[in-house]
């Protein structure tokens, strides 16, 4: 048999067949909504194998987090088994996500199929009981892609998302297997339960109570066990539900007011997603994301956005908005709070933390705190950074609470330390706080760092040129004897982006390294134009101070964003740069320059409504806005893309030396200019001799 293995194109039929052959295996593959099988085939996140006859005769479906491809379908017709449908399509995942650092699954001890697994090249790496409520035990399996240390983090634990539940919900994820229910008994699959922990209310309970039906109840009150119960303040909850009263009837029936204890518990608990299947609740609750940065979803939709939850865990614009942060200047006062705010209970003395944090205030010129708070005066970031040593930044403290924002704030952090080194000429950034936990240390990882002997470093250097100039950088006298591990780590990722020249690899390499940037490269730089009223959100400071209301300083913080713009302009493509031109309006107010740099990382066409809700928390946009991209019509297509590690040029590149570089002015639509170009424009932004 003839079969050949090829990745989902959109949009496509061969999509019918893959629900189809779904369908057939659901019974081990789990409830799967149709709504997931199409964002993951927009993603380009299914592969095919298609026989001789053009039949669809197997698929593997796959998503991408934190740099790995988690395996969720391995499907196989019936007729088509033992011809190594399954190999072909395994072999072709490891070639299409040969930049990342490797492939996982997680697979049931007791299903027949775990055996294949360490045929295809993948090792057991842990095995712990399943968090959906079966309870099946689970292996996790890996394939390595072979990359440096650099590239590769494997969690045997990932941190999940609190999403509370509806009564609606609840009651299908513990009654019967119907039909009616399959979108909400999705969220009990394995793949999808290592992302999210399933949390209710404390009015659940009384909604269990008003059911007539006695074996519900008494069904219901033993499930609800397997359940955290969100946790809140319950003067915060009260004053909520007063808020939260004009967007329910006045004459309101129990089910509405138990809807609104249902919202205002989760806000309270500070939890970002609510699911229900109730379409009348989630309209009401549409302006909550704006004031609150609580999402609504349908089960559904919560499953076909996992990506973007587990991105928004570390980067939460929306929540910055309306959390009203503050950053102090670190007083003696402020000590205790500090103390008691960050101090690792488990592994460290209290006595000894103190000192630390004293040691931050008795040295304010050679040692850098911040310290950030929210608008209840909880706090949620302390970070210390130590300038003593002529060639290097030694963050000294690095902590953030439990607090929703702590994620975001390390991100913000730890971009603002890395800009600092480059513009002071410090070539390494090392991290000695030996409090550090698991949020500071996925945050290192991600950002380039290298934990060696207890403490985390990094090579910073702010260079433009190919690969062997990137090299060569590390050649420099503030490089000692004990950073030549971290040197060789750097070169040993070099070689491989050399032996596997792509635009993922280079973008990779690009974000370890950054700030960064090779050229003679396959990576596409864009220039994309941007109006001055959008800009100042994001990079533009002085626009920002011209306007009269300023700026969203949430957007500024976030370490991504999201733009949008016509459909029409497909050839923009991810991974790439983006430089960012400030036009002139018809105000007046414009630079007609190009002001900052980004990385482009993800880019998406789709109807409006769809794009918008998959972006809105990253994006200064509201829906008008897109609506009006969309020409007023809900059928045509946007694109929106998604950018991040953004850069504000020193010296913005006006339009006349933009011309001297043969770049024409309009730049009405995303233009792409070769690689002498984008280094002529980002040496000159960034001041580099």
């Amino acid at each position: 048999m003839s079969i050949v293995a090829r990745k989902i194109e959109w949009p496509t039929q061969a999509l019918d067949d893959v629900i189809a052959l779904h369908r057939i295996n659901s019974r081990s593959l789990g409830f799967f909504p149709k709504g997931a099988f199409e964002e993951h085939a927009r993603a380009g996140q299914i592969l095919l194998a298609i026989n001789k006859q053009a039949e669809v005769v197997g698929y593997l479906l796959y998503r991408v987090a934190k740099q790995r491809a988690m395996i969720v379908h391995l499907c196989t017709a019936t007729s088509a088994r033992g011809t190594g449908v399954a190999r072909l399509l395994v072999e072709n995942l490891k070639l299409v996500t040969k930049s990342l650092s490797g492939i996982g699954l997680r697979c049931r001890q007791d299903y027949d199929a775990r055996h294949v697994w360490a045929k295809f090249g993948f090792t057991a790496m842990h095995r712990k009981a399943g968090r959906s409520q079966d309870g099946h035990e689970l292996t996790f399996w890996w394939f390595d892609h072979g990359h440096p240390d650099l590239f590769s983090l494997i969690s045997s634990d990932e941190h999940r998302q609190q999403v509370i539940v509806d009564a609606n919900v609840f009651f299908d994820l513990n009654g019967s297997d119907e039909r009616d229910n399959e979108d909400s008994k999705a969220l009990l699959a394995d793949w999808v339960q290592a992302s999210i922990e399933l949390t209710v209310t404390k009015e659940l309970l009384n909604e269990i109570d008003r059911a007539d039906d006695a074996e519900l109840r008494t069904r219901s009150n033993a499930a609800v066990t397997n359940y955290a119960v969100a946790r809140s303040d319950d003067g915060r909850f009260q004053s909520l539900c007063e808020e939260l009263r004009p967007l329910f009837p006045e004459a309101a029936m129990l089910r509405d007011e138990s809807d609104l204890r249902q919202i205002a518990y989760a806000i309270a608990a500070n939890v970002s997603y609510f699911v229900t299947r109730d379409k009348v609740l989630a309209e009401r609750c549409e302006s909550l994301y704006e004031r609150f940065g609580l999402q609504v979803f349908h089960p559904a939709e919560l499953i076909g956005t996992l990506d973007v939850l587990e991105r928004e865990a570390q980067y939460r614009p929306a929540r910055i908005a309306g959390s009203h942060l503050q950053r102090l200047a670190l007083k003696s006062e402020d000590i205790e709070l500090v103390v008691e705010g960050f101090r690792d209970e488990v592994q460290e003395r209290v006595n000894e933390f103190r000192k630390r944090v004293l040691r931050c205030l008795s040295q304010p010129r050679e040692i850098e705190a911040k310290f950030i708070i929210d608008r209840d005066q909880c706090p949620v970031f302390f970070g210390a950074t130590d300038r003593n040593q002529e060639n290097r930044l030694d963050v000294t403290i690095l902590r953030a609470s439990k607090h929703p924002l702590g994620a975001t704030m390390i991100r913000n952090f730890l971009r603002a330390t890395l800009e600092a080194a480059t513009r002071e000429a410090r070539n390494i950034v090392a991290i000695s706080d030996p409090g550090i936990g698991r949020v500071e240390i996925e945050a290192l990882t991600e950002f380039g760092f290298i934990e060696r002997e207890g403490k985390w470093t990094k090579l910073t250097f702010r260079v433009v040129g190919d690969l062997t100039a990137l090299r060569e950088a590390a050649v420099t006298p503030s490089i000692t004897v004990s950073d030549e591990a971290l040197v060789e780590v750097m070169r040993s990722a070099v070689d491989a982006a050399e032996n596997g020249n792509n635009p993922e690899t280079i973008a990779a390499i690009e974000s370890l390294f950054w700030p960064a940037k090779i050229i003679n490269s396959v990576l596409p730089t864009f220039i994309v134009s941007i109006r001055a009223e959008w800009a100042q959100h994001f990079f533009d400071d002085d626009l920002a101070s011209q306007f009269l209301f300023g700026t969203r300083e949430d957007l500024l913080l976030g370490i991504e964003g999201a733009y949008y713009c016509s459909a029409q302009h497909r050839h923009l493509t991810a991974p790439a740069r983006i430089l960012w031109y400030v036009s002139k309006g018809n105000d007046g107010a414009g630079s007609m320059s190009i002001k900052a740099c980004s990385r482009l990382e993800e880019v998406v066409i789709g109807k409006p409504k769809d794009v918008f809700r998959r972006f809105r928390h990253l994006g200064v946009f509201q829906w008008k806005n897109v609506f009006q991209i969309a020409n007023q019509n809900l059928a045509n297509d946007v694109l929106a893309f998604r950018f991040s590690m953004t850069e504000r040029f020193s010296k913005p590149f006006p339009m006349e030396k933009l011309e001297t570089l043969n770049i024409r002015h309009p730049l009405l639509a995303p233009r792409r200019i070769s690689d002498e170009q984008f280094a002529t424009i980002y040496s000159h932004g960034c001041n580099i001799g």
